[in-house]
């Protein structure tokens, strides 16, 4: 397997190709790339391809993804960072996985897997959206968030519900710990696994474990109680009513 790094970290670099050592057999390190200038001039003077690429997202001159706007990159890539608020800009390009440093050998070797599974002569076929359904829906998924100039971070698996209100989204965890995140509900909303999170309505997503009442409202609607309490009233509007009583039931709602 012919492989390409990105990494601006010599020893992050090395660390990597001794995990790759333990996974792949034969293993050619085409290239070891440093900066995001360097890539776009590898890119367009290389005719050399790569079966796969390993790729930080913070390089020693800017961020990777500045190299997509400039060349046309059809080798599939793992990015490894050690950041997930860039997870949804990834799977727009032609990404297997996104590992999370320091990266650990079962994550790698799922990684590898996975790019075995969808790859398919002569160009690999990637499902970009099956992979990103399966990557958003791991526990350690998290949301970014700022607090008094600080960045914060909320794990998806502690949310209890998330709201909008006075612009912002806000998360409540079960410990009734609230946070602003820079995500609009729409895009948190096909983050989350649906066998846990349901949006009741376009203000408000519950996770089921904060469920503690369920009561019929007028109109043919329903309002749950929920823990922690919430200042509003979370009604689920009627049109949703039918798709929730089928979540409770554990039919996954359709996407």
């Amino acid at each position: 397997m012919k492989i390409i790094i990105f990494e601006d970290e010599k020893h992050n670099a090395e660390r990597l190709i001794h995990l790759l050592q333990q996974c792949v057999p034969i293993l050619e390190v085409i290239a070891v790339i440093e900066s995001v200038e360097e890539g776009i001039k590898w890119f367009n003077a290389s005719a050399s391809q790569a079966d796969l690429i390993f790729m930080d997202i913070q390089l020693s001159d800017g961020n990777c993804f500045e190299m997509f706007d400039q060349v046309d990159i059809r080798i599939p890539i793992i990015f490894t960072t050690a950041y997930d608020s860039f997870a949804l800009q990834a799977f727009k390009v032609y990404s297997v996985d996104y590992l999370m440093k320091p990266i650990d050998l079962k994550d790698l070797k799922r990684a590898l897997e996975k790019y075995e599974y969808f790859k398919l002569p002569p160009e690999p076929a990637i499902n970009i959206s099956r992979i990103a359904e399966e990557f958003f829906k791991r526990e350690h998924t998290r949301f970014m968030g700022k607090i008094n100039n600080q960045l914060v971070y909320v794990k998806a698996k502690d949310i209890a519900y998330l709201h909008f209100s006075d612009g912002l989204t806000w998360a409540t965890t079960l410990n009734n710990q609230k946070t602003p995140l820079d995500y609009s509900l729409d895009q948190i909303e096909k983050l989350l696994d649906k066998n846990l999170f349901f949006r009741i309505n376009r203000q408000l997503i519950v996770h089921i474990d904060a469920i503690k009442k369920i009561t019929t409202y007028y109109n043919s609607r329903l309002v749950i109680q929920l823990f922690p309490l919430m200042d509003m009233e979370a009604v689920i509007s009627r049109e949703r009513v039918s798709s929730f009583k089928s979540w409770l039931e554990g039919q996954t709602p359709s996407s």
